[in-house]
């Protein structure tokens, strides 16, 4: 019988004639030529600097790049020692197809320490490998996520749902769980590259990095944050560009809500995941967003999409949702509590209403930019610091509302399995 494996065989090869390796960084990458270099470089002098007495592995899991993001990997001028791994990755297109590479890799090497970074990252620093490894190596965590000190309207996916949802299902405060760049031990590396996650079209994309997070909470790991400063890249208008992320990412947390809620229907309240390193703050690069874009949006897509609407929330929520259609921009109000009240009503409808579950995602998208837009008419004269205040009360707000998503969910699970069991 084959042995499952989703690497090329050279790489199995190249593994074998290894045997062995204490620490690797992985890269994934898809038309990085422009970048790669640079992070190349500083990963793997991070690797020599930080953690000299360590057998060091560089692996770059690409997606079939035609601009030479491979023959840069390959030519980018790294110490003696550091041994690197440069593969076409196997499987569907997607971040999380390069992660089952790498995290496969790292199980047949048995490194103590896997530490995966962006391939577009202009802000990395040596340090950076030394802040996602040293916790693993050092203090037994299983998985290292990063906190990054980033502009107010910078990540508004992972302030508005996916830190303050993770924060109230599963009780640890990780600010940053969906970051992109982390560590994890080679036991935590062994459990990723055996669950199939190539198959779920959500996880394979976008929603690896959440599902990572949540993951590692739900099987035990020892889990804390590293103060990573400032990450520069290439920032987007959270109204201009959502792309395929916001469904992937909320898909793969409605789903895995389902799949652990034994764990989160117990947990009340949240504690902070330790933090490790000093807290780094500078002045993130700022950039524009259209709010009357996200509003009108908003409005547009409530009368486009108001039939589902209508089949997804409560009749009270539906209602409050509509009423804030109508004021002008100036004035208009998107509360915490209705937010925090359609996200979980939103997740209960995902798992039980029986409605096409991408339908039900697309649907929130209009509300997401309506709550969004909100946020920036609440801060716009607020620094970075304020704002962050505003993201934490939200956050609470989740917590508060809790009660809410668990009457919510099994009063619509008893139903559903009702109707299923009928049928």
């Amino acid at each position: 019988m084959l042995e499952k494996t989703v690497l090329q065989p050279e790489v199995l090869n190249t593994v074998a004639g290894l045997g062995e390796a204490d620490i690797i960084v992985g890269i994934p990458s898809f038309r990085n030529a422009g970048t790669i270099a640079h992070v190349v470089k500083t990963a793997a002098l991070g690797m020599t600097k930080y953690f000299p007495e360590l057998k060091p592995v560089l692996v770059n899991a690409d997606g079939g790049s035609n601009d030479g993001t491979k023959e840069v990997v390959l030519g980018a001028e790294v110490p003696e020692q550091v041994e690197k791994i440069v593969t076409d990755y196997r499987g569907p297109a997607g971040k999380g197809s390069a992660f089952q590479t790498i995290f496969e890799i790292a199980d047949r090497l048995r490194a103590k320490v896997c530490v995966v970074v962006d391939s577009d990252l202009r802000s990395i620093t040596p340090e950076w490998i030394k802040l996602l490894g040293e916790p693993i190596y050092r203090h037994n965590y299983g998985f290292v996520a990063p906190h990054y000190f980033r502009y107010k309207y910078d990540g508004t996916i992972t302030n508005s749902i996916a830190y303050p949802l993770t924060r109230a299902l599963y009780g640890q405060r990780v600010r940053q769980p969906i970051g992109g760049d982390f560590g994890v031990s080679w036991a935590l590396a062994k459990v990723f590259s055996q669950e199939d996650v190539l198959n779920d079209e959500n996880i394979h994309r976008f929603g690896i990095d959440i599902w990572m997070t949540t993951t590692a909470i739900n099987e035990g790991f020892r889990v804390c944050q590293s103060s990573m400063g400032v990450k520069l890249h290439d920032p987007k208008d959270p109204g201009a560009d959502l792309g395929p992320m916001f469904r992937e990412v909320v898909g793969t947390i409605f789903n895995l809500m389902k799949k652990y809620e034994t764990k989160w229907k117990v947990v009340q309240g949240s504690i902070p995941a330790d933090v490790y390193g000093e807290a780094i703050k500078a002045d993130p690069e700022q950039f524009a967003v259209d709010l009357h874009r996200m509003i009108d949006s908003f409005k547009q897509g409530f009368a486009a999409k108001e039939e589902l609407l209508e089949n997804i929330l409560p009749p009270e929520t539906f209602k409050e949702v509509g009423a804030i259609v109508l004021p002008p921009e100036d004035i208009f109000h998107f509360s915490h509590e209705l937010w925090v009240k359609v996200i979980y009503d939103f997740a209960v409808a995902y798992n039980f209403s029986g409605l096409d579950k991408r339908e039900v995602v697309e649907a929130l998208i209009p509300l997401y930019l309506g709550r969004t837009g909100s946020f920036v008419l609440e801060t716009e004269v607020m620094n970075n610091s304020q704002a962050e205040e505003e993201v934490e009360d939200t956050a609470r707000v989740y917590e508060e509302l809790k009660p809410y998503l668990l009457n919510r969910w099994e009063k619509e699970k008893a139903r559903f399995e009702l109707v299923s069991t009928a049928s």
